[in-house]
């Protein structure tokens, strides 16, 4: 906990003045691709001054995050100091044997620690960083159908449109309908104005792990399709919605090869039963069992 208070107020170290700061920070050498697995390794099994060298060699890019949020009712050495402890988080993380560069990796736990402060700091509505996510999804989706079809879609449309829990919908459209929207002011000055949109995360942007997890799943499950024949493919592909798919039904997927629900049923299960048995299932199964 001292280390933890120590790191993340680094930039009251020596002087209170942000630009002495920056400066400091400016002189520490950057590390070779080499220097920082072997650092990345070393924290990970409990060395401290690893683990110091690696948080100090990255100090410079959580500035360059947190200067993105200047100007939205928090001070930039706040800003950094919250950075800083994503920036830790990601050391916690890491797994160098994935084959990525550590401050790709970090980058998105920097964000996330940036903007939940924000969230809880700096607007008078708190809403944890998940829920004003949703609430924003939620918001977002109303617009939508408005401007389509110029009328306010109901709790339970939007709840099943966006796959969400009708009772939770419902609440937060309430403390929207009563306290905020995407327009809400959460800082306000007299030349500029930030809003509660600005604070969300990108729902599309996954986390380092997730998109990584994801891609390597993927792969896995594109290895096993490769060794089917084209039309099952192209049909296990359908069924269930892979690659980016809409999941379609043995009908739909009958109306589209001319075959009758019961051949595509049967394509089907000829195709699952190969998959099943293909020495490759084994590392899919590692992902289903993690």
């Amino acid at each position: 906990m001292a280390d933890l208070k120590k790191i993340s107020n680094f930039s009251d170290s020596y002087s209170n003045s942000l630009s002495y700061y920056l400066n400091q920070i400016s002189k520490i050498p950057l590390l070779t691709r080499e220097e920082e697995e072997d650092l990345a390794r070393k924290a990970k099994n409990g060395n401290v001054i690893a683990r110091e060298r690696l948080i100090r060699a990255n100090l410079r890019f959580v500035v360059a995050v947190a200067k993105k949020y200047k100007s939205r009712g928090i001070s930039l050495s706040d800003l950094i100091n919250e950075g800083n402890i994503g920036l830790m988080k990601a050391i916690e993380k890491y797994d160098v044997d994935r084959g990525y560069h550590f401050i790709s990796y970090a980058v998105w736990w920097i964000k996330q620690s940036i903007l939940k402060a924000i969230c809880e700091k700096s607007r008078p509505i708190r809403l944890p960083l998940n829920r004003a996510n949703e609430l924003v999804q939620i918001e977002r989706k109303k617009r939508e159908i408005e401007t389509k079809e110029d009328e306010s879609p109901t709790s339970e449309r939007l709840a099943n449109e966006l796959k969400m829990d009708h009772g939770l919908v419902r609440q937060l459209m309430e403390i929207s309908r009563e306290t905020v929207s995407l327009d809400t002011p959460v800082y306000q000055s007299s030349n500029s104005a930030s809003f509660l949109g600005d604070f969300i995360t990108d729902l599309k942007y996954q986390s380092p792990d997730d998109s990584i997890e994801s891609s390597s799943l993927s792969d896995a499950i594109n290895g096993i399709l490769d060794t089917l024949t084209e039309k099952e493919r192209e049909i296990i592909v359908l069924r269930f919605g892979l690659n980016g798919n809409k999941a379609m039904s043995l009908k739909e997927i009958g109306n589209v090869y001319k075959l009758t629900k019961e051949r595509i049923r049967q394509i089907e299960k000829k195709a699952l039963v190969r998959m099943r048995h293909n020495t490759r299932s084994v590392k899919l199964r590692n992902f289903v069992e993690a």
